[in-house]
């Protein structure tokens, strides 16, 4: 059997159509939720880019080795479930913002590895050369039709087409990553799709009353964004650009699609779609993710798996993780896990079984004030380009700089039907999701709820002594 595992950045589950979104055109996940599994509470392991990655080819959570960083990459002595495939006989091919291994581990782990090669200056030169000064929304003018095929992710999916096309004529077994940079922000999509979404007819945003008994680092970053400057309305062009984002990467999973049926390999191909994380996408007036922020617009991803010879339309409602992904496809393959790792095989799932109603799912993020190298902004960060007023992601940098207990370290443990989030600095929450789906009633405090969390919170401690490390096993280095 073949993968291609189709990961857009920063994608949230609940601006899907197939999770329930009433007006985004997504219509090739549409498909795939047709003709293979939808899990629908699938967690994250941690809400920021290259963290959830390394919990992704590890299943390792990030407190396990500190892999909690925007900048620490994967070196090639650390387990890797691609080198895994490898090493079995598969080809294997990185087309992708990498944001993951460093340049040994990727070359131990793939056979061809297509990456923006683009110094960091070049790539975020957009970024810094704003339309308007001190305009922190992170909303961009659209991208020029004839700039498009330029585009890093057209360019990724193209060369992971010609990949395609290579192991069908030698009628080898590949795994291919496609991971995408859209719709990360800044928001801004190629022409056709920037303005594809009336802002004034989409769904009503979660409103500021939202921010009501939360900690105070929604408040921060609202303030250092500026975002009281702002008519709601740019908020909501931010959330609709956001969906054309997500309907643009539609359109390059079709063509993926397409290459693989005019090359045979539709029906000997397991497709497998997920996301590193979420974004606030305009909610609440906020943009972008935050390290130690839990909510569902950032922890909630989709997860959609359609194996040839599975039921279609399947929807699994028990609590999945991101990391279940590889151990899934080595379950198939028949292929040891030669360390200890914490994903658990979706097979069954695949196949039209159930979830586990018992599980509990995890996802952490931010830093310790002990922790001075972990925080954006730093002189020495690798996007410090970035740190100059007027920049997109000045106001972050600022923020973690200025109130670093707004990025403590957390903790959230997300069940079927409860989610608690323990921060360091004594912010948590507590939310019944049940009856609170948009997580606007903070019952941490509530005397009511508190034999639930409780117990939680002590299934919470028990988790991080049972992960706290891992032995290596034998003939490990």
């Amino acid at each position: 059997m073949n993968y291609v595992l189709f990961y857009p950045d920063e994608m949230r589950a609940e601006s899907l159509a197939c999770y329930g979104h009433p007006l985004v055109r997504t219509p090739n996940y549409d498909r795939l939720a047709r003709e293979g599994t939808v899990f629908e509470r699938n967690c994250t392991p941690h809400p920021v880019c290259a963290a959830s990655r390394q919990a992704l080819v590890t299943g390792w959570y990030p407190h396990v080795l500190g892999y909690r960083t925007l900048d620490r990459e994967i070196d090639a002595r650390t387990p890797n479930f691609i080198r895994y495939l490898r090493e079995a006989g598969f080809r294997t091919c990185l087309s992708a913002k990498n944001h993951c291994f460093d340049p040994e581990a990727t070359a131990a782990s793939f056979d061809r590895a297509v990456a923006f090669a683009r110094d960091r200056s070049a790539v975020f030169r957009d970024v810094v050369e704003k339309k308007a000064p001190h305009d922190y929304t992170m909303v961009h003018p659209p991208i020029p039709a004839e700039k498009v095929e330029g585009i890093p992710d057209h360019q990724f999916v193209e060369a992971g087409r010609q990949f395609i096309r290579e192991c069908a004529a030698d009628k080898a077994p590949f795994f291919l990553f496609l991971s995408l940079n859209n719709p990360h922000c800044p928001y801004a999509a190629p022409e056709e799709f920037h303005d594809l979404y009336d802002p004034d007819a989409l769904p009503p945003l979660r409103d500021l009353s939202w921010l009501e008994g939360k900690p105070a680092l929604y408040r921060l970053i609202r303030q250092y964004r500026e975002s009281g400057r702002h008519d709601d309305w740019i908020f909501r062009k931010m959330n609709a650009i956001y969906l054309g984002m997500i309907t643009y990467t539609d359109r390059l999973l079709g063509r993926v699609l397409e290459t693989l049926e005019a090359e045979g390999l539709y029906d000997d191909t397991t497709i497998l779609v997920c996301s590193d994380h979420g974004d606030f996408a305009g909610d609440v007036g906020l943009p972008e993710k935050w390290p130690s922020a839990m909510d569902d617009m950032l922890t909630r991803v989709p997860l959609i798996v359609r194996r040839p010879g599975c039921p279609g339309g399947h929807r699994v409602a028990e609590p999945t993780q991101s990391f279940d992904i590889f151990p899934t496809i080595l379950d198939y393959e028949g292929i040891p896990v030669r360390h200890d790792q914490f994903g658990v095989s979706l097979r069954a799932q695949v196949e039209g079984a159930a979830g586990d109603p018992d599980r509990a799912v995890y996802c952490e993020g931010g830093y310790d004030v002990r922790e001075p190298q972990c925080f954006e902004g730093r002189p020495v960060f690798p996007f410090t380009i970035l740190n100059v007023p007027g920049a997109d992601y000045y106001p972050k940098m600022q923020q973690q700089q200025r109130d670093p207990e707004s990025v403590c370290r957390a903790v959230m443990r997300r069940d079927l039907r409860y989610k608690l989030t323990v921060r360091t600095n004594g912010e948590n929450e507590f939310y019944d999701l049940d009856e609170d789906p948009r997580e606007y009633r903070n019952l941490y405090g509530d005397p009511a709820s508190q034999g639930l969390v409780r117990e939680r919170e002590r299934a919470m401690l028990a988790w991080l002594i049972g992960t706290s490390d891992v032995v290596p096993r034998e003939g490990q280095a």
